[in-house]
């Protein structure tokens, strides 16, 4: 009997000493810069090589090798700021600080209305309380601010707003009069929404606004740190759509035309009209007015989403930007810590290529700052090409799902004890580091966008996935690298931002390409490139699960940011509304690439089937494909009929994510069916959602067919081939018995054939 299992949260009480480098893939003749906070006085810093990740007993332990690099030394620690939440921000225009009398009006869409501090929506105001401001109060009342030497005057709506109702809300004042005016009225149309609401108040004495700081969109005010940098404050959660400033205080009837879309240019005297309906992918927001006062987004927002006009009809905002008129602000977003270089190594032209870290130490206290070197392109050194999957790693960057469920009872998910890892909780403590597209900002909406420049503390030789007990993703990747080496296999190291910035090119040179234990998150140059690969006689070995899933984009402005758009139809953690599938960054489709026309199964022969964690995980059986000379090779040397019933991952090798093959989803009719675990996966791995057409209470291991993994293998074109070991958890399993064990063996024939 399953019993209740919370989770068990260890003491997260970690002195601070971590850091990032500016990009994840160099190559001898470059420099690369790493950023490290550290609470300590000194750190000592070292170059290393990373061969092995995992400390289980049970198998080969830690492994790296010291570089002699001229970084290695030590240096003075200091603790980095980080400065989060996104906003848009109207640097140096004299038109606005000019102001005397003034109109701001936008529509908004709150998220949070409530908060603990008030939420700016347009503002330029200083901390001395100076300028002007609109946006929502504590309570989440639409205010007016103005400010001058100190003194301040402040009205609000009578009501608060409710989250996920679009607004217009204009808030204005007259130096002549001394009036200051709220104005909140509801979006018309059915449903009925609040009903209109203005508040207005005159100042009784002599006031003149004074402006002096820049104008914000998504925040109130700026301060600097003693450090000399910027700190925002007060960020709104949701919406901001068309925000308009006007140099004087709109009557009621101006007000209503505005309300109903009147062009503003009808009502004259605009000093600035954003325009949030143009360049998706940049940062840059451009003012329609002839002052031009453009706007740049900090900390990345998400663009290409719906406004308040939306018509049900039109499901891409390229058919009709205007709907798409909206900008997403949240105060927990983080593109880039922009913390200071404390690092830079010129990497050595003869370093070998491979996987690296700078190492830090500091008292009992230890931190990895993985990168990856390839060779120089057009120099590659071996047969082998290692393809690590990067955008996977920064698509899961800090993941934290358990830190919402740490009352939940998993033991109808795994009987496997949960623990975090303690770089797990110490995210959860510092939240301002950002999490994963896995999780939600503070108010609720899925994240869409995922920034390499933050510490990657689930990215560590030593981690722990919180479900397994055993290294996932990147410290998984480790155990190909050290099987590699046991067997004397020579490889080179690109990764998939290589991939995706170089294309065929990054790899057209290799003999072999080996996958990653995870190559989920996949870009339409990444996919280009390897279904060329194979076109042109290459041969592929995929050792992983859930790949090629998830349509996903690398912004061609600031390339250290992906983007996901999670659909409505797959396993996701949050779901995107039907009319916001659209990628932002490059105007594609998002979902996943099966939606697209491009099934896993056409690439590698399988494609997502299951997912489930237990104790024990069971290995696969032969099947009489396996016993065909065509698969004389792969199988020779191995006798076993179950293969990889052991491993370092949850004690198998078809665990964790799996996939299968499906001759209707593409798998390719002469593919070899050489093993399976079908039947032999327990109750704890339930088929994917995409694969359940109606409820069905026949989801699992024990009753569903299609829960299982198949080792494939095939053929193509021109010479190339295909050979699949479809599981998160497969590569876990070669070095068990000191590297002497049917995985490696088949691993090795399979590698050794195709680098003939």
């Amino acid at each position: 009997m399953r019993g209740n299992m919370a989770v068990k949260r260890p003491d997260s009480d970690r002195k601070e000493l971590l850091g990032y480098s500016d990009r994840p893939n160099t190559c001898g003749g470059e420099r690369i810069q790493f950023m490290v906070s550290s609470e300590f006085e000194n750190y000592q810093a070292n170059l290393v090589r990373l061969i092995h990740g995992d400390t289980n007993p049970a198998g080969p332990g830690f492994k790296e090798i010291e570089i002699d690099s001229l970084i290695n030394g030590v240096y003075p620690g200091h603790r980095q700021e980080t400065h989060v939440g996104s906003h848009i921000e109207v640097k140096n225009a004299p038109v606005i600080n000019s102001i005397q009398s003034f109109t701001v009006q936008t529509w908004i869409k709150p998220f949070k209305p409530s908060s603990k501090t008030d939420q700016g929506i347009v503002s330029s105001w200083t901390i001395e309380g100076d300028g002007f401001s609109v946006g929502l109060d504590s309570f989440g009342k639409a205010y007016v601010e103005v400010g001058s030497k100190g003194a301040t005057e402040r009205v609000t709506s009578a009501h608060s707003l409710r989250a996920g109702v679009w607004y217009f809300v204009a808030g204005g004042f007259d130096n002549r009069t001394k009036k200051l005016t709220i104005a909140v009225h509801s979006t018309p149309g059915w449903p009925l929404q609040d009903s209109n609401m203005t508040t207005e108040k005159t100042i009784s004495k002599e006031f003149k606004i004074n402006c002096k700081a820049n104008l914000l969109i998504g925040a109130k005010s700026q301060v600097k740190s003693p450090r000399g940098n910027i700190s925002t404050q007060a960020h709104f959660n949701g919406r901001i759509e068309k925000p308009r400033l006007f140099s004087r205080l709109l009557d009621t009837g101006e007000l209503e035309q505005l309300s109903k879309n009147a062009d503003p240019k009808s009502i004259g005297s605009v000093l600035a009209d954003w325009d949030f309906s143009d360049n998706f992918e940049s940062s840059t927001v451009k003012d329609l007015s002839m002052n031009r006062a453009d706007g740049t987004c900090v900390n990345y927002p998400t663009r290409a989403l719906l406004g308040h006009t939306w018509d049900r009809k039109v499901f891409d905002f390229r058919l009709n930007p205007s709907m798409y008129s909206s900008i997403e602000f949240h105060e927990d977003d983080n593109a880039d810590c922009a913390w200071e270089k404390s690092i830079e190594l010129d990497v050595p032209v003869d370093l070998k290529s491979g996987i690296y870290a700078v190492r830090l130490r500091a008292g009992d206290t230890e931190d990895h700052i993985p990168f990856f070197v390839r060779p120089k392109k057009g120099a590659k050194t071996a047969d082998i090409c290692y393809l690590i999957p990067t955008v996977t790693y920064q698509a899961y960057a800090n993941e934290s799902v358990l830190a919402t469920s740490l009352d939940t009872d998993w033991s109808a998910m795994t009987d496997i004890e949960i623990v975090p890892d303690l770089y797990d909780t110490y995210v959860w403590d510092h939240p301002e580091l950002g999490y994963s597209i896995y999780d939600k900002h503070s108010d609720g909406s899925g994240i869409n966008y995922s920034s390499w420049k933050r510490p990657i503390l689930n990215m560590r030789p030593k981690h722990r996935f919180w479900v397994t007990g055993a290294p996932r993703h990147f410290a998984a990747d480790l155990y190909v690298t050290d099987w590699l080496e046991a067997k004397e296999l020579e490889h080179d190291i690109v990764t998939d931002h290589d991939l995706h910035q170089d294309g065929l090119s990054a790899i057209s040179a290799y003999k072999v390409v080996i996958t990653g234990s995870h190559p989920e998150y996949w870009t339409e140059p990444m996919q280009d490139a390897i279904e060329n690969y194979l076109a042109n006689g290459g041969k592929l070995i995929y050792l992983g699960g859930n790949g090629f899933y998830w349509v996903t984009a690398v912004n061609p402005e600031q390339p250290h940011l992906i983007e996901v758009r999670r659909g409505y139809a797959s396993s996701r953690t949050w779901t995107s509304h039907p009319a916001e599938l659209h990628l932002a960054s490059t105007g594609e489709k998002g979902g996943i690439w099966r939606f697209r026309g491009r099934s896993p199964n056409e690439l590698v022969g399988v494609g997502f089937a299951a997912q489930g964690w237990s104790k024990k995980t069971p290995g696969y059986k032969r099947l009489p494909d396996s016993y065909d000379p065509r698969a004389a090779f792969i199988f020779d040397g191995v006798d076993d009929e179950l293969i990889g019933d052991f491993g370092l991952v949850m004690n198998g090798a078809s665990g964790d994510e799996i996939d299968r093959l499906d001759y209707s989803l593409g798998t390719p009719t002469h593919a070899m069916y050489l093993a399976t675990s079908k039947g032999l996966q327990s109750s704890f791995y339930l088929v994917v959602h995409e694969d359940l057409y109606v409820t069905d209470k026949n989801v699992d291991g024990t009753n569903n067919q299609n829960v299982r993994s198949d080792i494939v293998y095939f053929e193509g074109d021109n010479g190339s081939a295909v050979f699949s070991i479809p599981a998160i958890g497969a590569s876990g399993s070669l070095s068990y018995h000191n590297y002497e064990n049917n995985i490696s063996q088949i691993m090795e024939n399979v590698v050794r054939e195709f680098i003939k």
